[in-house]
């Protein structure tokens, strides 16, 4: 199946979520993301898949041509991910960040992410902030 983002996250995919998880699956996979599988635990909008890339647990959700936010464990490897995703994606993250429960946040906006960074800077439960620029 050849598939890219376009599929799944630039326009809304099927609900099912074997079809989902096949078309994410393979876009990062052809994207060179290799060691990830994930699994579609919601397939209707916000959509959200869960599994593990190495031996990290991690999460993506989002809204077709809106955002997509995902959630990993901070690590020296993240960075490869994110850049990896960049990539997939077609533009940067708009912002990253850490919770009080150490789990990181990668954000990427298409709509209003102007908003979200001032909602993320003035939080004090939030550490690690870190702006993307194009």
């Amino acid at each position: 199946m050849a598939t890219n983002a376009s599929t799944w996250f630039y326009r809304e995919p099927e609900h099912q979520a074997y079809l989902i998880a096949e078309r994410v699956n393979h876009s990062f996979w052809g994207n060179r993301i290799n060691a990830i599988h994930l699994d579609c635990t919601n397939a209707e909008p916000p959509f959200r898949m869960e599994g593990a890339w190495h031996h990290l647990p991690v999460t993506l959700e989002w809204i077709p041509n809106d955002y997509l936010i995902m959630t990993i464990q901070p690590d020296d490897v993240v960075q490869k991910l994110i850049i990896g995703v960049k990539e997939l994606l077609g533009f940067p993250p708009t912002i990253s960040y850490v919770n009080a429960g150490n789990t990181m946040f990668v954000e990427w906006y298409v709509k209003d992410a102007d908003k979200r960074i001032q909602e993320i800077q003035g939080n004090p439960n939030y550490t690690q902030i870190k702006r993307y620029t194009k």
